[in-house]
């Protein structure tokens, strides 16, 4: 998952610029066309307000990049055709060690459950996959232009694979037919493309800076 950022600097070394005050329609404003929020404008955020008010900023639960299932990319998964805008088989490494490989992209992408200002649809419903029309667009050939479906419930998130090429997967479990259930920290993924399911106070806690080591061993002169 995501670097947790560093007190008072950004990812270049330099000092963070002077936080904004976030916006007064929450988390919204900030959603982009494809579902997501810069994860730079959340780590600002996080170090500026207190769980209960990330919380409430946020509403509802995320899909936090995790990465990108180790394995090769193949011909198109239907019709035959190797045209662009076909699905590709995706088979998994036998060996990946643990699973997943570091990808930047995915690895710090961020998509709220939340509709964006402009979105359209009802607000409990999210698409995912790659096509331009989806909720949360997910740009991988591996991904199915219309992967997976999340519903936000009274007793929780329900996520459904719509038959795609290469499966929606619950940790490690490939969904078939009815829709699943899921729960802080779950590991999903849309063919070879890894999230975590994280509620906002496990996000707001992953944002924080490492705390600062202890002054004793900071004055504590160099035996070498």
């Amino acid at each position: 998952m995501f670097f947790r950022r560093s007190a008072g600097k950004t990812a270049t070394g330099g000092v963070s610029p002077p936080l904004r005050e976030p916006p007064a329609e929450g988390v919204s404003r900030l959603i982009n066309a494809g579902g997501r929020v810069a994860l730079a404008v959340l780590q600002e955020l996080a170090g500026s307000l207190s769980a209960a008010e990330f919380t409430a900023f946020l509403r509802r639960p995320v899909l936090a990049g995790s990465g990108i299932l180790e394995g090769t990319l193949g011909g198109p998964g239907r019709g035959g055709s190797p045209a662009l805008n076909r699905t590709v088989l995706f088979q998994p490494a036998e060996q990946a060690a643990g699973g997943v490989l570091a990808s930047e992209s995915l690895r710090t992408a961020i998509y709220p459950l939340v509709k964006g200002v402009h979105a359209a649809g009802r607000e409990d419903l999210f698409s995912v996959g790659r096509a331009a029309g989806c909720d949360f667009i997910v740009p991988d050939p591996a991904v199915s232009k219309e992967h997976a479906r999340i519903e936000i419930r009274s007793d929780g998130v329900r996520l459904q694979d719509l038959g795609s090429t290469n499966g929606t997967w619950v940790n490690g479990r490939r969904l078939e037919g009815a829709p699943v259930a899921l729960k802080d920290r779950d590991l999903v993924s849309f063919a070879r493309c890894g999230f975590h399911l994280l509620e906002p106070a496990s996000l707001h806690a992953m944002l924080q800076p490492p705390p600062d080591p202890p002054a004793a061993l900071l004055d504590e002169p160099d035996q070498s």
